[in-house]
Formats: structure tokens, sequence, C-alpha cells
């Protein structure tokens, strides 16, 4: 699908936002202040910005409405990791293409959300066309249409005191991983490879990786054991930082236990991070 392009951003979904704030704010991220959705949405957000173009949105439920069924049922049961948003030129295009293979959450929507700045605030305006979530087992994926990416990534809340500066990998653990395979195919084609007890999607300079419970568990060891919810499931994600020892620094203050990972990494287990395991990487 020529209008589905590289990951914009991830939805982290939380109980409290002010404790989710307050959590992020230890594993060493600057959240951006409180937005407020529209109120068809029912939602409220802060957002993690990134360097490279891509953004956390830590997301919670303030008025039960049609539009944030998935995100109350997923909340029922788990905080963490379940919105996939994937950048796009054209969201109406996106939209038509997703009719056509029939897995379309209805059309192009157009929202918009206010941004703090000092000298008042000013709307960020978005349009997103939604795939229906039984179409993409384990996550809710949409594309993003940014018509003010300038306010969406203000400058000021890029550098990160952990020193993150993109998402490199989204992390999913599944059972069926052909039914994975199948789903996703449907959207990214070609850019989908399964292979060795996990499918690895490239979604421009991030992947979208779903694993198998043993590839899982022998990736992430201990750090990875808390997943036990239904699969299956967006689980994790991989951070790129500037500079790792900042990043463990800045873990060690603010005493966020962490272990270490393959490689050049540390890993930050999901009881730490709002449901979300993470890993830091350069």
């Amino acid at each position: 699908m020529q209008h589905v392009l590289g990951l914009d951003h991830v939805i982290i979904l939380v109980r409290d936002l002010d404790d989710a704030d307050a959590r992020m704010a230890r594993l060493g991220f600057r959240p951006t202040p409180r937005g407020l959705h529209s109120a068809h949405m029912g939602t409220a957000n802060a957002t993690v910005m990134l360097q490279n173009g891509t953004y956390l949105e830590v997301l919670s439920v303030l008025e039960a409405t049609p539009a944030n069924a998935d995100s109350r049922a997923v909340l029922a049961e788990r905080e963490g990791p379940f919105g996939l948003a994937l950048k796009t030129d054209d969201a109406h295009g996106a939209a038509e293409a997703f009719e056509m293979a029939q897995i379309a959450a209805g059309g192009a929507l157009a929202f918009v959300r206010p941004v703090a700045f000092p000298n008042g605030t000013q709307d960020a305006c978005f349009t997103v066309a939604r795939v229906r979530t039984d179409a993409t087992p384990g996550a809710s994926l949409f594309v993003c249409q940014h018509h003010t990416p300038e306010i969406v990534w203000r400058e000021d809340y890029l550098q990160q005191p952990n020193g993150a500066t993109g998402l490199a990998e989204v992390i999913g653990i599944a059972d069926d991983l052909l039914a994975i395979e199948d789903a996703y195919g449907a959207i990214f084609g070609g850019r989908l490879r399964r292979a060795d007890g996990r499918v690895t999607i490239a979604a421009g300079d991030a992947l979208i990786t779903f694993l198998a419970p043993g590839a899982f568990a022998e990736r992430f060891g201990a750090a990875g054991e808390p997943v036990s919810s239904p699969r299956p499931r967006l689980a994790g994600l991989r951070i790129r930082v500037h500079d790792l020892d900042k990043a463990k620094a800045t873990l060690q203050r603010n005493r966020v236990p962490w272990t270490a990972g393959a490689g050049q990494s540390v890993l930050i287990a999901s009881d730490q991070a709002c449901g979300t395991l993470l890993e830091f990487a350069p």
C-alpha cells in the first residue's frame, strides 16, 4: 500500500496519566504538557518527542465513547503498547486502499488537539485512517498524516534527559506467526519477512517485529517474563540512544532497576515502564 510509510509513533495505554508522566520522567524522558483530544475521542495524552521524527504517545481514557472502546478493552486487562501509527502522505488515499482490501475501520478522519506553548496554545492538526483491529492481531494500526509537524515536534521537547533519539523497533509476541504474516502481509506486502521464530516488518528506519514466545524469552530473558496477558500483543520498544552511559546514569540516578541486554543495550522490565518492556541501545 503506497500510502503506508514508515513508523510515526506508538501508543502506550495507561490508566492514570499523572502517574504515567511521573514514571516516564523517572526513565529519563521529558513528556510534553497534557493534550486533550476531541470529545468524541474521549482521551488525553502526553508525548515523548524524538529527534528522528518518531514519538511515544502515552494515552489514557477520560470518558467512555465508541471511539475508545478498543482502548478500554485493553486497559481492562493491562497497560502497555497497543497502537501502531504509520506515517502517510495521503490519509484519504490510505483509507481507500484499506477499504479496497476490506480492512478499513471507516474513512479518513480529521481532528485536532491543542498544544501548549509559552505564548499560548496552538492546534496540532492530523488526518488518520484506521484498520479494523481484528485485521491486525495484537495491535490497533492506523496511518497518521501530520498537517502541522512543527507544532507536534516542538524543538524545546526534542532533547531527552536519557539521550533517546528515536524509535528503532516495536516488539510484539505471538503464538501463531503464520496468522501474523497473513494479516500484516495484506498491508506491508514485500516489507514483511518471516523466519527463525519471528516476523519482521520494515517500517521506514524502524522495525516492527513479532516474536514467538521462545524467541521472545531468548532475546529478553528475565526482563521479558511478565508478559502473560493474552497474545498476540505488542510488548516492548527498542529506543535508540546516542550515549548508553548517559542512559544508564539517568536510570541509576532515578533508582530504576535495569539489566544488560544482548550486545550493548539496557533492558527495563515492563513493570517499571507503564507496562512496556524497554530496550535502550546505541
